[in-house]
């Protein structure tokens, strides 16, 4: 097969859809040197995908220029998949284009856009309610990755179920080794931390009204609360009000990687309350990195921590207050958290992704009378990704990460009992 990958998302600013993207293209890359890609992509991407069965077709495509960038994609990037004769296109980054002709794959993570417009801008959630719908019944396939997104897909844009597959995202396998050490995160002491984008769907008004309950509540602690994340244009504004405790909310903006997989690994407890989710990286980063994760009873957060965080409603501030609080003054509480996230982080790794996508390849290709007529992968190309990905599981086992501290902010109480699934009982 000579499969092409539409590549814009590596010049957008790498939040949750574009960190996951990328390693799905990267882990397809190292596993599958049987096939051939083509990779349409911006001129400064070329360095990085130096493999035997890859070709790069640059154009020039720049970070920040999401007007040219997207014509590009829309009318540039079917041409040249034309010109290259690839067998299938795949955007694995929600948007694809409108127009293209030849068998295509598009993922769509989720469609929160249309579920709760009122968090969009306007021009983008009226621009993805035109594309989206269209470029899912127009794709030979749609991958999604949760069943909570596949409900939405069925249910708001009838798309044909037969078309559609579950493809759970994994945890960059990068958040369980050893960050560089950078003393200024050592020193910010104790901390609550958050990480995403500054949005209203993130409920991080709710997140601070707790901070300071929980503050309120509990004067012995002097937890600070730190943000990670920043604002985008395409959302509509945040109005957040920090009626105290001002100096001890940090908004941090974006960070790198190492200096994230730090702030990761240094928390107390990491808190997502998030409204909506099409999957959530942040709650598999903070566990992949030995973090405690409190998280929303909502969409599809629960299929991601199964029973290895505490969730709680996002609506309830003073639940989310108290659950942070017990773990926070628990440390048996947060030793047991830590234990569940590390196996509940198994179950989500890149090498199993890639194997379902690559099936996903076959399967179109099959469709389209070019392969051998079975509409599968072969079976010797599938036992090989399950074993390469069992040694995956394996060596991750044997190397757990040590914390960097353990502390206790009070006494410590009654060994810990998870509720089923995870949902907090204060």
């Amino acid at each position: 097969m000579r499969i092409g990958i539409n590549g814009r998302f590596l010049v957008a600013k790498r939040t949750g859809v574009q960190r996951a993207a990328y390693n799905l293209i990267k882990t397809l890359f190292e596993i599958d040197r049987e096939n051939e890609y083509i990779l349409f992509t911006g001129e400064e991407q070329a360095k990085e995908w130096n493999y035997p069965n890859v070709k790069l077709v640059t154009s020039r495509l720049k970070v920040g220029e999401n007007l040219r960038n997207h014509l590009w994609e829309q009318f540039v990037l079917p041409r040249l998949a034309r010109k290259h004769e690839v067998d299938i296109l795949h955007s694995p980054a929600n948007m694809a284009p409108l127009f293209y002709r030849g068998a295509s794959i598009v993922h769509i993570h989720d469609l929160c856009f249309v579920v709760n417009p009122q968090w969009y801008s306007y021009l983008f959630h009226t621009a993805y309610n035109v594309a989206i719908p269209r470029l899912a019944k127009r794709a030979s396939r749609v991958i999604t990755n949760s069943n909570n997104s596949r409900n939405d897909l069925l249910q708001f844009y009838q798309v044909d179920a037969s078309k559609v597959r579950l493809i759970y995202w994994a945890v960059d396998q990068t958040f369980g080794s050893e960050p560089v050490a950078d003393r200024r995160i050592e020193e910010e002491g104790d901390y609550i931390l958050y990480v995403g984008s500054l949005e209203p769907r993130k409920n991080i008004a709710t997140l601070i009204e707790a901070y300071e309950q929980l503050r309120t509540d509990n004067p012995d602690l002097k937890t600070k609360l730190i943000l990670i994340g920043g604002e985008s244009p395409l959302f509509a504004a945040v109005r957040l009000q920090i009626k105290q405790f001002h100096n001890d909310v940090v908004f941090k903006g974006f960070v790198s990687d190492d200096e994230l997989k730090q702030y990761y690994r240094n928390a107390l407890v990491v808190a997502y309350p998030s409204l909506y989710e099409g999957f959530g990286l942040p709650p598999l980063e903070a566990m992949a990195s030995g973090a405690p994760v409190v998280t929303s009873n909502t969409s599809s957060l629960p299929e991601v921590v199964g029973d290895a965080a505490l969730m709680v409603s996002p609506y309830d501030c003073a639940q989310l207050a108290g659950t942070l609080a017990r773990v926070i003054r628990d440390r048996r509480l947060r030793e047991e958290m830590r234990r569940r996230g590390f196996e509940q982080v198994k179950k989500f790794n890149w090498y199993r992704v890639a194997r379902n996508v690559l099936a996903v390849y076959y399967e179109v290709y099959c469709e389209t009378g070019q392969g051998r007529g079975d509409a599968c992968m072969p079976f010797e190309k599938w036992q090989q990704m399950i074993k390469r990905e069992e040694r995956y599981i394996k060596q991750s086992s044997e190397l757990p990460i040590e914390r960097p501290r353990l502390r206790s902010q009070g006494p410590i109480m009654n060994p810990p009992v998870l509720h089923p699934r995870g949902t907090a009982q204060l």
